[in-house]
């Protein structure tokens, strides 16, 4: 599953294939809307057509009306191109204008108007408007040109409009008809068609909002930087990118450019709407919908001017100060340009006079942070003998650089306190060690020699056997004690020498081949097939790799595989040990490595806790990293070393 969700190119492919079933659902829905409220479902195809076209014949009629002006002209050459027949007869005079001539029609419309004409008082005949002036004086209207006096008449005119069933041009008349046999034909289709389209549409999206933000080689939600856009911002962005589209369509003209613009314009709010909306779910599921808002922004800017009101206020003290400076020397400029508020001179003068004053006060405190600067970077870089010259410092910054001189006795007092405590723990645990081990060496032979006597007594053959495993662990112990000691005070010798790692490694794993087969568990080695050199002492490190796998025995589960793997990167080889505990790991990775602590904290296993922590100091004294760590039953221990070649 994780595979397909991260899968950039199954999205691309999903937000592609997500347009085309959007439209192809949009206009299958409206047009089985459309066809429900127009009948399409409940009427034979001859009664549907002859009823819609009539309707278009009826907004038509409108135009007819409008370009009647008594004769066919405008008529006639308003209409030539379209798949219109009309048939004009005034009542009154008998006239017709008509290019009907019995044609098979879809539908016909009549109408009845009252024509305003002007007829001729004497004859009769009639006159057009725009020919016409009314002569105020005499009350009374007449033709510009005969100066005949004409009257106004209203004439009752029959309008009738026809839709041929012969359609010759390609207009809205044509492209109605061809939809309607289109959407009569697939009336149902289009019912299924919308069905499975928004049964795809909603599991396509579903899939775009389920992996938008995931990568293929991560679990964690990715933004990316185009989807990072605060989410107000992005809002208002997109609304009013939508809006002007909207308002784009509606002033589109003519058919071609409608149908070509419109698609273009459709198909761009299509994907910036939906880049808007997988922008706003993938800020959702990354949690940072709120936070990267600049509503969000400001409120935080506004909250961090509040606390630095706050701030100052708490500061009182300090801002009391630099306000009893600033307000001295504006007090002082006040006095000198009121006494001298007459004579530009002296203004000019007293103004420098105060601004050197000003500026080598600011100096001289500059320099007084500058010193105090440097000094701490010391003393943080442990140069505690480090003293800040105080010399020219005045006010709280001498005093804290004082502060900070006294500091460092009291650091290195500490310091050489921490050093000789730990130097006397060290010397401590080897003087006793070794005072130990002369005691031990000769019980250790005592228990050796009495096990070569023929004891009849069983029991004491038993006592025997307890002292003689009893003091070789405590050998150990003693051994392990002087060697955690000396590794970590830095008093063991180490001879750094060209290694050979996957060698070591081998040989290792081959020394405890018996102990791993008796606790049944299965080593798995990954070496890389170059060789790999460092720079170590051969002894120490094999001290680290044994230390290492008799915690392994020891410790781990049976019947489970223990990984060992060396990795080369970047002139580093890393050296990793994992395996799985037999028991909780209720410590942390950084007591592990602390002396006496062990992974059984009920120590119902021998060990002395000292394993780790002894390779963990011979690693780095080899000039290597050791590291621990630990998550629910596993251990997993990382050894770093530099590569030569």
């Amino acid at each position: 599953m994780k595979k397909f969700i991260g899968n950039t190119a199954l999205k691309i492919l999903a937000v592609t294939f997500s347009f085309i079933v959007f439209f192809t659902m949009l206009i299958s829905v409206v047009g089985s809307i459309i066809m429900l409220f127009s009948d399409f479902y409940t009427r034979d195809f001859a009664t549907l057509e002859e009823n819609i076209m009539e309707d278009l014949a009826r907004e038509e009629m409108y135009n007819l009306v409008s370009l009647y002006d008594g004769s066919d002209s405008y008529v006639e050459s308003y209409y030539k191109d379209k798949n219109v027949l009309y048939h004009i007869e005034n009542t009154y005079s008998g006239e017709t204008v008509s290019n009907f001539k019995g044609q098979d029609y879809i539908a016909a419309y009549s109408t009845s108007e009252f024509v305003t004409r002007f007829v001729n008082s004497l004859d009769g005949s009639f006159y057009d408007a725009d020919a016409v002036n009314y002569d105020y004086e005499n009350d009374y209207y007449y033709h510009y040109a005969t100066n005949i006096q004409v009257y106004e008449t209203s004439q009752k005119v029959e309008f009738t409009i026809y839709i041929p069933r012969n359609m010759q041009f390609t207009d809205r008349f044509f492209l109605v008809d061809k939809l309607i046999n289109i959407g009569y034909e697939n009336r149902y289709v289009f019912i299924f068609t919308a069905v499975i389209s928004l049964a795809l549409c909603i599991a396509i999206y579903s899939y775009l909002f389920i992996s938008v933000g995931h990568r293929s080689n991560s679990a964690d939600i990715k933004v990316a930087m185009f989807n990072n856009i605060p989410a107000d911002i992005l809002s208002v962005i997109v609304f009013f990118i939508f809006l002007y589209g909207i308002w784009l369509l509606t002033e589109l003209y003519g058919l071609v450019i409608t149908v070509a613009l419109g698609s273009l314009i459709l198909v761009a709010l299509y994907f910036v709407v939906l880049w808007y909306l997988l922008s706003v779910a993938v800020q959702i599921k990354a949690k940072t919908i709120i936070k990267h808002t600049f509503l969000y922004w400001l409120f935080k800017k506004i909250s961090k001017i509040g606390s630095v009101i706050k701030h100052i206020y708490k500061n009182f003290a300090t801002v009391y100060k630099v306000a009893m400076i600033i307000g001295a020397f504006l007090a002082f400029e006040l006095i000198f340009m009121g006494l001298n508020a007459y004579e530009a001179d002296n203004l000019i003068i007293c103004w420098i006079v105060i601004s050197v004053i000003a500026a080598i006060i600011l100096l001289l405190a500059a320099i007084a942070f500058q010193r105090v600067k440097q000094g701490g970077e010391k003393i943080v870089n442990g140069d505690l003998d480090n003293k800040i010259d105080t010399q020219y410092m005045f006010g709280d910054i001498k005093d804290f650089a004082e502060s900070l001189n006294n500091i460092n006795q009291g650091l290195q007092t500490a310091i050489d306190d921490k050093m000789k405590s730990e130097r006397f723990k060290t010397e401590l645990i080897t003087n006793v060690s070794h005072d130990i081990k002369t005691p031990l060496t000769s019980i250790v032979n005592y228990v050796d020699l009495i096990k070569k006597e023929n004891c009849e007594n069983q029991k004491i053959n038993d006592y025997i056997e307890v002292l003689d495993r009893q003091s070789i662990r405590l050998k150990k112990l003693i051994e392990d004690l002087v060697e955690a000691s000396k590794a970590s005070t830095g008093n063991l010798s180490v001879e750094l020498a060209r290694c050979n790692l996957s060698v070591l490694i081998n040989q290792a794993v081959g020394e405890f081949s018996e102990k791993l087969e008796a606790k049944k568990l299965q080593v798995m080695q990954s070496l890389p097939t170059e060789e790999t050199y460092i720079l170590a002492d051969g002894r120490r490190l094999w001290r680290v790799f044994d230390n290492l796998l008799n915690n392994i025995c020891k410790y781990a589960m049976s019947g489970t595989r223990v990984y060992i793997d060396l990795v080369c990167d970047n002139s580093r080889a890393v050296i990793t040990f994992r395996n799985i505990s037999e028991l909780p790991i209720n410590v942390t990775a950084d007591e592990l490595t602390e002396r006496f602590v062990r992974g059984d904290r009920s120590r119902n296993t021998e060990g002395s806790g000292l394993g780790l922590s002894i390779a963990k100091s011979l690693t780095e004294l080899q000039n290597g990293s050791f590291e621990i760590s630990t998550d629910g039953d596993l251990f997993k221990a990382k050894i770093t070393f530099d590569t030569i070649e």
